[in-house]
C-alpha cells in the first residue's frame, strides 16, 4: 500500500495576523501532469508521492534513514479555516508544517548515507525499500535526492511571501 501527502500552503496576512490558504495556480507541473492537466501550474507544490521527501519534511516512509528536516510537529493551532475544512477526520497520520525559513535554510548540499537499495525478497518478488548493507548504498546530498522539481517548488514557493509569513501545512495517508 502507497503512501501520500496532503499538502498546503498558507500565507500570514500582515495587517491580522492570521494565515489564510494560498490556492493560485502557482507552482510548476511534471510533464505528465502538464499533459494529463492541459496545463503548467498547480495550486500545489510537493504535490508528488516522492518517500525520499516524505522522509525529509517528517520522517515518513524514510527508506532512506536521512536526518529529517523536523519530526511531526501536528497540526498548527493558528491554521486557516479553509484548510481546516479540508482535514481529514480519520486516515490522515504524521501531521506537520513547516515555514518557508525551515525550508530554504536547511543545508541542502549536506550529505548522508541513502541506504536505500532494491533487494531481492524471492525469486520473483523485489522491494525498493531495502536496508543498504556496509558498502552498499549512496553516499548523496539532500538536493540530490529531492530531485529538481522540488527545487522549482521551494523557489516558486519564496515568491509568496517573506520567511515566516509563508508555510507549508502536510499530513499523509497510506
Amino acid at each position: 500500500m502507497g503512501c501520500d501527502i496532503h499538502i498546503f500552503v498558507e500565507r500570514k496576512n500582515k495587517n491580522t495576523d492570521k494565515w489564510k490558504e494560498f490556492t493560485e495556480d502557482h507552482f510548476t507541473l511534471d510533464e505528465w501532469e502538464q499533459n494529463y492537466y492541459k496545463k503548467q501550474k498547480g495550486s500545489k507544490p510537493f504535490d508528488w508521492r516522492n518517500y525520499s521527501m516524505f522522509a525529509f519534511f517528517a520522517d515518513v516512509r524514510n527508506y532512506d534513514y536521512c536526518t529529517p528536516l523536523s519530526e511531526p510537529k501536528g497540526i498548527p493551532e493558528d491554521l486557516s479555516e479553509e484548510v481546516k475544512e479540508q482535514l481529514w477526520e480519520d486516515g490522515g497520520h504524521s501531521e506537520s508544517y513547516l515555514t518557508l525559513r525551515e525550508l530554504k535554510e536547511f543545508d541542502y548540499d549536506k550529505e548522508f548515507w541513502n541506504r536505500r537499495v532494491k533487494k531481492q525478497l524471492s525469486e520473483n518478488s523485489w522491494t525498493g525499500a531495502g536496508l543498504a548493507e556496509e558498502g552498499e548504498g549512496e553516499v548523496m546530498t539532500y538536493r540530490k535526492n529531492l530531485g529538481e522539481l522540488y527545487f522549482t517548488h521551494l523557489e516558486e514557493l519564496s515568491q509568496l511571501g517573506d520567511l515566516d509569513d509563508v508555510r507549508i501545512v502536510f499530513f499523509f495517508d497510506n
